[in-house]
């Protein structure tokens, strides 16, 4: 089968998952819209136009078998998202009913002290990571630099100030009643704070987090809407690297998007290592350390730990620039157990995310918004970056607590269906 072909499978497999998803919940607008979106670029555009510069250095096989391997990803998430099989919902509605009361207080009329508090704890949070990192003021003169070449070793202060200002924008939606024009307003002040945090899924992420408020919990937005909007949140990513530097021409931009070029390397360096059988998925329990507390931590583990396959060396290179090439999802679960890890790999990624997702549908409330900016955008986004699930419910019940104490932040309104402007 020719490369054209193998391309136009995956494409369509993309776009059958899309679908099937969609009409399971009336609505383009779930996180695997985002999944989707992300693999069209990754798997489809990003070849096609490596291909057109000749700039691919892998071998057709892998290439072939890269294509393969994504739409069989794509495919397993989408059967897991699709069927009602939801494995984690009973442990997420018990973890709830246990720590509920140290995360929203009653409703209450009372002023919101813990608004100014989450702000005072976002600015305290940035000046210790300007000061942590060496970079100083850098990070207001140009945030991208002191993002790539600053932040190792001071990842937990960027991280936790990302969190705070998120559930500070959070907490905002749900705390007054709020028309379509005042969330598009709170939206762009938001994203222009998280510009300097130097990252552009920071940015984004709001706009994300707002349209997901909008549509189920004011009022529905067309279809036609959403695809229109999706094309310009393509847009603004491309624009934000022009303003990072991070690329200087669209081609550039989309020259960016490495995951296929560096898995497709990946792939053709396998025959040299064989199956791991789980030592990958291993490693990455190193995620779990923060490497404040051991700066001996390797910085190639996981997904990374393959780099060093295609680049002997990488590790020394990671723990200079703090660069790490792009991965698609897929690749630890192959380097463990071939195509069974991926598909594993695809239902999972399906599970965690379905179940936020469906937990958010089912009550519209501000835990459940948040608990759905933390785990129910897979690979794209997350409110608290790089926090394994238990420091994040550390975090945030530390965070309620100090609410209930103060009978403070607890939504006002119903989150359903406010009239509009």
């Amino acid at each position: 089968m020719d490369i054209t072909a193998l391309l136009t499978i995956n494409a369509t497999v993309i776009i059958a998952v899309i679908v099937l998803v969609s009409l399971k919940y009336g609505t383009v607008l779930h996180p695997v819209s985002f999944l989707g979106a992300q693999f069209s670029v990754w798997t489809v555009l990003s070849p096609l136009l490596y291909l057109r510069l000749r700039a691919l250095v892998v071998s057709e096989d892998g290439l072939k078998r890269t294509l393969l391997l994504s739409a069989l990803y794509c495919a397993a998430l989408g059967v897991a998202y699709w069927l009602k099989f939801s494995p984690l919902r009973s442990p997420l509605e018990a973890l709830v009913r246990v720590s509920r009361p140290f995360i929203i207080a009653k409703r209450s009329d009372l002023t919101g002290l813990g608004m100014k508090l989450l702000v005072l704890q976002f600015i305290a949070l940035y000046i210790t990571l300007m000061v942590t990192s060496g970079a100083g003021l850098l990070w207001l003169t140009d945030p991208r630099e002191a993002y790539q070449h600053y932040r190792g070793g001071v990842g937990v202060w960027w991280s936790l100030a990302q969190a705070t200002l998120v559930l500070l924008f959070v907490a905002g939606l749900f705390r007054r009643e709020h028309t379509r024009l005042r969330v598009f307003v709170e939206t762009l002040f938001f994203s222009a704070v998280a510009f300097f945090l130097g990252s552009k899924g920071a940015v984004l992420f709001y706009l994300v987090l707002a349209t997901f408020y909008v549509h189920f919990c004011i009022r529905e937005i067309r279809t036609r809407m959403l695809v229109l909007g999706s094309l310009l949140l393509l847009s603004l990513i491309t624009a934000l690297q022009v303003i990072q530097h991070t690329a200087d021409t669209v081609l550039d931009a989309f020259k960016y998007f490495d995951q296929f070029n560096t898995s497709a390397a990946f792939l053709d360096h396998f025959h040299h290592r064989g199956f791991q059988y789980g030592r990958i998925t291993i490693s990455n329990l190193w995620y779990y350390v923060p490497r404040g507390l051991y700066s001996a931590k390797p910085f190639a583990y996981g997904a990374n730990a393959l780099l060093n396959w295609i680049n002997p060396g990488f590790e020394s290179i990671a723990r200079r620039t703090g660069f790490t090439p792009g991965m698609l999802p897929w690749v630890v679960g192959y380097a463990d157990f071939g195509a069974v890890g991926v598909m594993v790999a695809g239902a999972v990624t399906a599970w965690i995310s379905k179940v936020a997702f469906e937990y958010f549908l089912d009550n519209r409330d501000f835990l459940s918004f948040f608990l759905m900016a933390q785990l129910g955008f897979p690979i794209s986004f997350e409110a608290f970056g790089n926090a394994p699930f238990p420091v994040f419910w550390a975090w945030f019940m530390a965070e309620g607590m100090v609410f209930w104490l103060l009978r403070t932040m607890s939504p006002r309104y119903s989150t359903l269906a406010i009239a509009a402007e």
